[in-house]
């Protein structure tokens, strides 16, 4: 049976994208999976018959090379017949191990790292010395070594027109949502607690250019006119700063009842609060990076659940969400518009409805992650048959 070791070194191992589809698809096609990545805490641990590593990062800079080093030492223990990677950082680890132990790697770009790069040169002495590290990576090894790697599988079509200039063998797989996974009906006494409350859900990464201040001020706004109007927050802040500036404006405008945070929360636990909820939203900032993101996961999270989005008006965001029609669109950096979009999402149920129904449909019939799971097996099946043993 062969083996394969996913590895991160800036994720969760049970990261959405890495363990709940990836490695589950992975083992149930008969691979050997194991996956290592980064926690809050070490831990060793099976879960779906996939054996889970997580390494726990330290503070500050010297902590980096640390980390890598575990993780590269974890993931040779592993002895994987393939090293399957999800960032520039564990793309180091994995060279490693070609080079070294003479394993096959596969490169999964999740983001368009080339962007997301310029907003880091901006930031604090700490954060660019970060920048000039992943400089280095993207600019200098990443051109030159991507065309040693069995496969490189990108999260969207943009993504993969720059690998297509290193490396033959790139495809793309999308992020769409696992049905199964949001096939629960469990989510009645979440929903009892918000009341007849409106709720407002965001999911993912809390950080400025991913619209959560302003979806914070828009709220703020709508609750002059609809004070039932709540917004959750589900996610990490991507930087204290930023976090001390939500908090602080939450605190000064007594929007404790209509903002709530929730942190981080384990993926399979994410369903029940979209389901408890009345509308999503994804108010992405057009940066350079975003304008060109076409699939973002929670808009496929919010439409598998039925759930209407409030999304930001520009192509990348507008090509799913207008197909479908199952959202309203706005100028994610206008609070008004934004705040105009939340009070008719309020005062038309039935409008929210229809959208929420559309979105299931678009999902059954084509953003789901089966046609996904095909095409990544596809790409494993070139570079270690498994089926073809199964035949034997």
């Amino acid at each position: 049976m062969p083996r394969v070791c996913m590895i991160t070194t800036n994720h969760s191992p049970f990261d959405d994208r890495i363990f709940y589809k990836e490695a589950i698809s992975l083992k149930n096609a008969g691979y050997d999976v194991c996956v290592v990545g980064r926690t809050n805490s070490m831990i060793k641990e099976e879960a779906h018959g996939i054996r889970v590593v997580g390494l726990k990062k330290g503070e500050g800079l010297k902590s980096i090379p640390i980390l890598w080093k575990a993780v590269a030492d974890e993931s040779s223990k592993a002895d994987a017949s393939i090293y399957h990677c999800h960032e520039p950082e564990s793309f180091l680890i994995a060279l490693y191990l070609m080079f070294f132990k003479g394993k096959k790697i596969i490169y999964d770009v999740h983001e368009y790292y080339v962007d997301a790069l310029a907003e880091l040169m901006h930031l604090p002495i700490k954060t660019f010395l970060v920048f000039l590290l992943n400089f280095f990576i993207l600019y200098l090894i990443e051109p030159f070594f991507c065309q040693y790697a069995s496969a490189i599988i990108t999260a969207d079509e943009g993504i993969a027109q720059r690998y297509r200039k290193f490396n033959d063998n790139v495809t793309s797989i999308f992020n769409f949502p696992v049905a199964e996974l949001f096939n629960q009906d469990n989510y009645e006494r979440i929903k009892e607690r918000f009341g007849d409350s409106f709720v407002v859900v965001y999911v993912g990464g809390l950080s400025e250019e991913r619209g959560i201040l302003d979806a914070i001020k828009a709220v703020h706004r709508a609750s002059m006119e609809q004070p039932r109007i709540k917004l959750l927050l589900i996610g990490s802040f991507m930087s204290k700063d930023f976090e001390e500036t939500c908090l602080k404006y939450v605190k000064l405008n007594e929007l404790q009842d209509n903002v709530e945070f929730l942190g981080y929360m384990p993926h399979d636990d994410v369903p029940k609060y979209i389901k408890a909820s009345d509308v999503g939203i994804a108010l992405f900032h057009p940066t350079k990076r975003f304008m060109k993101t076409s699939y973002p996961i929670k808009l496929f999270e919010y439409m598998i659940c039925g759930k209407p989005i409030i999304v930001s008006d520009f192509p990348a965001m507008k090509k799913v969400v207008d197909d479908a029609r199952c959202g309203i669109f706005v100028d994610p950096t206008d609070v008004d518009d934004v705040s105009r979009a939340m009070v008719y999402a309020t005062g038309h149920p039935d409008d929210l409805e229809a959208m929420g129904n559309r979105g299931t449909e678009a999902i059954k019939e084509k953003y789901n992650w089966r046609t996904m799971e095909k095409v990544l097996l596809d790409v494993y099946e070139k570079i270690c048959p498994i089926r073809s043993l199964a035949l034997e």
